[in-house]
C-alpha cells in the first residue's frame, strides 16, 4: 500500500470565508477521485487544522500500489483540482511512502 500525504497553506489574501468554501470544494472533489481512479483505496481532506499545525490543509490518499500514483496524478479531474490549489494555496509539502 502507498500513502500520499500532501499539505498546504492558503495564500495570505484568502479570507476565512473563502477557506471554508475551498475546504468544502476540496473535500468533495478529492473524494470523488476514489471512484474515478482505479487503485485508490481511500481519500480524506483535513481542515481546519488544530492550533499545533504548521499547515492549513491536508490531503491523505491510500493507494493499492505505487503504479497508481501516476494514474492519480494525471487524471483530468485531479489536474482540475490542482489548478484551484495553485490559485489559492502555497507552501506545498508532499510525502509518498
Amino acid at each position: 500500500m502507498i500513502r500520499h500525504v500532501v499539505s498546504w497553506n492558503y495564500k495570505e489574501e484568502v479570507s476565512a470565508e473563502k477557506k471554508e468554501e475551498l475546504y468544502a470544494y476540496f473535500k468533495e472533489a478529492f473524494s470523488a477521485l476514489k471512484e474515478k481512479v482505479p487503485g485508490v483505496i481511500s481519500i480524506s481532506v483535513g481542515a481546519p487544522p488544530l492550533p499545533s499545525s504548521t499547515k492549513e490543509l491536508c490531503l491523505y490518499v491510500e493507494m493499492q500500489e505505487e503504479s497508481v500514483l501516476p494514474l492519480y496524478a494525471g487524471h483530468p479531474d485531479h489536474l482540475a483540482i490542482v489548478e484551484v490549489i495553485k490559485r489559492f494555496c502555497q507552501d506545498r509539502c508532499c510525502v509518498d511512502f
